[in-house]
């Protein structure tokens, strides 16, 4: 969007910056969840928000650990996370730390242990 300034004689252009749109996953045509089985790093694609909120609630009895959730928006992933409330207090945002900390921690963890393996061949 371009504006002239309308004071007599002057012809500058003042432009407005560019908002960047906002991502709604509403929009969203696919989702992909990444997980650890164990020690092994997967992903697992879904066509809809349910059917990956049902296999997230299924594996929750066995050695599953979820690490992230992506939404196919406009041809490109985005990394999302689902929160328990739509109001973020304090004790969510210290929820949110601890389990983007663990989330780092066990993929740091998977990649060490994967590097001590691979030199012990």
């Amino acid at each position: 969007m371009e504006w002239f300034d309308s004071a007599p004689g002057n012809k500058e252009i003042l432009t407005m910056k560019k908002f960047k749109k906002r991502i709604n996953i509403d929009n969203a045509t696919a989702f992909k969840l990444e997980y650890l089985d164990g020690m092994d790093k997967k992903s697992k694609e879904f066509a809809s928000y349910k059917a990956m909120e049902q296999f997230h609630s299924r594996q929750r009895d066995f050695s599953y650990l979820e690490l992230h959730r992506y939404a196919f928006v406009d041809d490109k992933w985005h990394r999302f996370m689902k929160l328990r409330s739509p109001f973020v207090f304090q004790e969510e945002m210290d929820f949110l730390n601890k389990i983007f900390k663990e989330n780092v921690e066990v993929e740091n963890l998977q990649n060490i242990e994967s590097e001590e393996i691979n030199h012990q061949k």
